[in-house]
């Protein structure tokens, strides 16, 4: 087997170890960092192949939801241990009647009126800026 050959499997297997544990710590500086290559390293794996960068965000989404699984079961252990806290999180985020409300009360109208001259003058300048200012004209050859 050739150096390279070495060197090529050698860096396969790292980058297994790599997506491996970042569906496991889903931030790309903690996975260097427990398998010891440098984020450099990494993120000249993901601009040379697209097949890397790939498998690097899919990495990511499934350590993400692992995580979200993680903190979901942490908060129902805290739901279950009567901790206020983690109650209104819950129901803020889960039930319309206890999520935070905004009320919004206004009135809009709408009334006709005549432009005034500087108006007026104002559209016209910016029509003629715009390619509308022929709008509707007839070509001439």
């Amino acid at each position: 087997m050739s150096r390279k050959d070495t060197i090529h499997k050698r860096q396969n297997r790292i980058k297994e170890e790599f997506l491996n544990q970042l569906k496991q710590s889903p931030t790309i500086e903690t996975t260097c960092q427990k398998i010891g290559v440098s984020r450099a390293t990494v993120y000249r794996w993901i601009a040379n192949s697209r097949k890397f960068e790939k498998q690097v965000d899919d990495a990511l989404k499934q350590g993400r939801e692992f995580m979200s699984d993680v903190a979901e079961n942490q908060l129902f252990s805290l739901i279950a241990n009567r901790e206020m806290s983690a109650i209104r999180l819950y129901l803020s985020t889960h039930n319309p009647r206890y999520s935070n409300k905004l009320e919004v009360s206004g009135s809009i109208s709408n009334r006709d009126e005549p432009l005034t001259k500087q108006q007026k003058k104002l559209i016209r300048e910016a029509l003629k800026l715009s390619s509308l200012r022929n709008y509707g004209k007839k070509k001439e050859k």
